[in-house]
């Protein structure tokens, strides 16, 4: 018996592509976060219901070296945790007596707030030059 041609005749496709690499979650909010502080928006209004803006007097986002008000300099950025183990984070709104969360601050990783971003509308000196 005679061999049918094929109906459409398909082109040597070769070796299939190698699968692109999924980027980490850390990779993924880095990126997040740097596109909102280009919008000027302060990363942590991911987390948030609310937009922060960023300061007015805030250095510019992509210079992380210029003088100006930033998170790192504002009273309300600290370090929680014990011993070694502590992370940076917002604390504005948080009390101890009654105990509120602070609305800024989680136990994750995504509320950790850097010393090099520009600050929000609600930064504080820590050494009270207002």
């Amino acid at each position: 018996m005679a061999e049918t041609p094929p109906l459409f005749e398909l082109p040597d496709a070769g070796p299939p592509a190698p699968p692109v690499p999924r980027e980490s979650a850390t990779v993924r909010r880095t990126r997040r976060q740097a596109e909102m502080l280009g919008r000027g928006i302060h990363p942590l209004s991911a987390v948030l219901t609310v937009t922060l803006r960023l300061h007015p007097e805030a250095p510019r986002h992509d210079d992380r070296e210029a003088e100006g008000r930033r998170c790192g300099n504002c009273v309300h950025r600290e370090l929680t945790g014990r011993g070694r183990r502590r992370w940076p984070k917002c604390l504005i709104g948080w009390s101890s007596e009654p105990y509120i969360e602070p609305p800024r601050a989680s136990h994750g990783e995504a509320t950790d707030c850097r010393a090099w971003w520009p600050a929000c509308v609600d930064h504080q000196w820590k050494d009270d030059r207002d």
